[in-house]
């Protein structure tokens, strides 16, 4: 009954969500292509394939591993992706290129759904962590189609809300044939939801696994490269974090100087907005994409960039990650922690509860309550090159021993193939 309503709902919403598409055609462009394959309008596949579902650009990362995996063992699978959003879909696209067939992820409308099943032929779909959508689910279950979740999270949060549509989410979970987890805990949520004990494993996570590349060999910004300067980054901010930001890199400079700030903010279609907030605030400041204004003397560098994240965090001595001090639920930690930097975090964290649980027990973390107090932890790393190095030290031995989670996952997923 509650699928009924939900459906109901979406039929009425579905002019919305066209409307929504159409305006954030103009920012970023990538929105432009999909509106037919939003609505389940792709290419025939000629032969049955395997159909992997990702967000964003996290779920795109930890897909494209496995995929890559799963092609060199058998290369003559036929592989479909699809993403949610134009950073997802980059990943795929220029890490994957013509090895498998890239779509925008349809609309959970049943017509959409069955259209794009009839097209696409999926034998067994993936789904990275938990995209879960009624009506993609209902479709697979009457057409005898395995799903997949891989690299499953379900946190606290996220199971209280789905306990409370629980004859919804039960015939949700219960159409799952199988949930890699990445935790005992994650497992055991799936479990009290509806998903049956035998088709629940825990595998471990994959972003432990990922292969990070370091390209330009200039690095990040070439002005500060070797002049011993300190750096702090905050990685993928969100609207409501960088003016915390700002006004604690403010703090940090009245006891360091010299101290330097880069700012990456999540998403393409704030960078403008986020330069203003800069400039605001009275700093001097280039950008990532415009050579014209780097200089030695600037006090904040904008990433205003797409996949050179990594490379601010090889370049900074310090790393905050954002998206936690706005109830976002934070973003992965692992990549500042694989590279041996310590890693500051704001209190919301309940996208990688686990991960940062692990990283804090071991010292290789930490977290701030509030915007208050992280000019704090920032200027005592700076300061404290012996501690700065210990925190990233442990950081990285959390990332190097939870490895192997890749191998399990493409080890469970071979029965399905």
């Amino acid at each position: 009954m509650l699928r009924y309503l939900y459906t109901l709902i979406y039929y009425l919403c579905a002019p919305l969500l066209c409307i929504r598409w159409i305006y954030k055609s103009f920012k970023p462009p990538q929105y432009r292509e999909p509106m037919r394959e939003r609505f389940g309008f792709v290419a025939r596949q000629k032969q049955q394939s395997i159909w992997f579902h990702a967000v964003s650009m996290g779920e795109s990362i930890a897909a494209k591993a496995i995929i890559e995996e799963l092609l060199d063992k058998q290369p003559e699978l036929n592989i479909v992706v699809t993403t949610t959003t134009p950073t997802g879909a980059q990943q795929i696209i220029e890490g994957l290129g013509d090895k498998v067939t890239h779509h925008f992820s349809p609309c959970d409308l049943p017509g959409t759904i069955k259209r794009f099943v009839k097209r696409a032929k999926p034998k067994a779909l993936v789904i990275m962590e938990t995209e879960l959508w009624p009506n993609w689910l209902y479709h697979m279950q009457q057409s005898n189609t395995p799903v997949i979740l891989a690299n499953a999270r379900m946190s606290q949060n996220s199971a209280d809300k789905y306990s409370k549509i629980s004859s919804l989410s039960q015939s949700m979970m219960g159409s799952l044939s199988s949930v890699l987890a990445v935790c005992e805990q994650d497992a055991s949520r799936f479990v009290q939801l509806g998903v049956k004990d035998e088709r629940c494993v825990v595998t471990g996570n994959i972003k432990f696994d990922q292969a990070f590349d370091i390209n330009a060999a200039n690095g990040y910004f070439p002005s500060w490269n070797g002049h011993h300067t300190p750096i702090w980054l905050a990685a993928s901010t969100h609207r409501g974090e960088d003016e915390i930001i700002l006004s604690a890199h403010k703090k940090v400079m009245k006891q360091l100087p010299h101290a330097k700030l880069i700012i990456v903010p999540r998403h393409p279609e704030r960078f403008d907005e986020v330069a203003s907030l800069i400039q605001g605030h009275g700093f001097n400041f280039a950008r990532r994409s415009k050579t014209s204004t780097w200089s030695d003397s600037v006090d904040v560098l904008l990433g205003d960039t797409m996949g050179e994240l990594m490379m601010a965090y090889q370049l900074c001595d310090v790393a905050f990650v954002a998206g936690s001090l706005v109830p976002i639920g934070g973003h992965n930690m692992i990549e500042p922690a694989m590279l041996s930097k310590p890693v500051i975090s704001g209190p919301y964290v309940h996208n990688f509860q686990e991960i940062f649980r692990e990283l804090e027990q071991a010292g290789g973390a930490m977290q701030v309550g509030s915007g208050d107090n992280i000019h704090e932890l920032v200027v005592g790393l700076l300061k404290n090159q012996e501690r700065r190095e210990s925190v990233g030290h442990q950081a990285k031995v959390v990332v190097e021993k939870s490895r192997g989670a890749l191998d399990r996952t493409v080890k469970a997923l071979e029965p399905f193939l």
